[in-house]
């Protein structure tokens, strides 16, 4: 019997293992020690006591969906004027933002950035000589457009492709009223902190005298900062002998790999309490971190 218990353990160890290498991924061919940010960890310390200084520290994460977005493009135009330049991206940009109207964009919705205006130069060659030219000029214009339906912002990357509006330079997610949310975690905060106060006084019979003091840090983390990055395959070697005399030459050609970007929110572990932990929309994140120090009474 006894050994059959030992093999019943070790086949669910190995299950386990095998489980757990299941559900890692492809994302370990990226893991390194520092995920430069994007896996939030705090002090994993919830309760301390020093100097009779009781020490209760509580954390929380919010997942919240985005209320809207703020989509910038850019584009740019080549011609022998500043005139015919300004003509012809004008009637891009006016183009494809006539088409957006349809997606209920309006026009406090979007602004048009003008960001440069330069020479173009160029070379003519004659002979053994290059002379340089002046050939026309550039002007840049970026495009940004807000809009609270997050279909909107596909739809709006392949309407401007129509008007050869190809550079899509950042989406930004916001929310209007981040004052509630912090509001609201710091009471959540707060009554949790009391309940761990309330434990360990009763639990070792101890009471607390004075106010306490409070320190408090409430961050919020944007969607830009947290994506990772890895490539995953595995490559073979080439190795070329040279023997006296050798003439052999030979020419590696590399094939390019593909590398995949995935949203890599801060991390759900060490938290007393994830707020929709299972939203799967990529949104806002909320971290709001409650120190709550007390004094106990030494006198019983």
């Amino acid at each position: 019997m006894k050994t059959k218990t030992v093999g019943i353990v070790v086949f669910l160890l190995i299950v386990t293992m095998q489980l757990q290498a299941q559900i890692s991924g492809n994302q370990v061919y990226g893991n390194q020690t520092n995920y430069s940010g994007n896996n939030y960890s705090g002090n994993s310390r919830t309760v301390s006591v020093n100097d009779n200084i009781l020490s209760v520290t509580v954390k929380i994460l919010m997942n919240k969906k985005a209320d809207g977005f703020s989509l910038t493009l850019g584009l740019n135009q080549e011609a022998e004027t500043v005139n015919d330049c300004n003509t012809k991206i004008n009637k891009r940009i006016d183009g494809f933002l006539a088409k957006a109207k349809s997606l209920g964009i309006k026009k406090d919705d979007f602004y048009v950035d003008f960001i440069s205006q330069t020479k173009i130069y160029d070379f003519s060659v004659n002979e053994n000589t290059a002379n340089q030219y002046e050939k026309g000029f550039e002007i840049k214009k970026n495009i940004i457009i807000t809009t609270s339906n997050a279909t909107n912002i596909e739809k709006l990357i392949d309407m401007a492709s129509e008007f050869e509006i190809y550079d899509v330079i950042k989406v930004d997610y916001f929310n209007f009223d981040t004052n509630t949310t912090h509001y609201s975690l710091f009471d959540e905060a707060l009554a949790m902190a009391d309940v761990k106060k309330d434990k360990y006084l009763k639990a070792f019979k101890k009471r607390i005298i004075g106010t306490p003091n409070a320190t408090e840090e409430f961050s919020i983390v944007f969607p830009k900062t947290q994506y990772s990055t890895y490539q995953a395959y595995e490559s073979s070697e080439i190795q070329a002998s040279y023997g006296y005399r050798s003439d052999a030459k030979y020419l590696k050609k590399i094939e390019r790999k593909n590398k995949t970007f995935y949203y890599n929110g801060a991390s759900l572990t060490d938290f007393d309490k994830v707020i929709n932990p299972n939203q799967v929309e990529v949104g806002i994140q909320y971290i709001l971190t409650l120190t709550v120090s007390y004094k106990i009474d030494t006198s019983i």
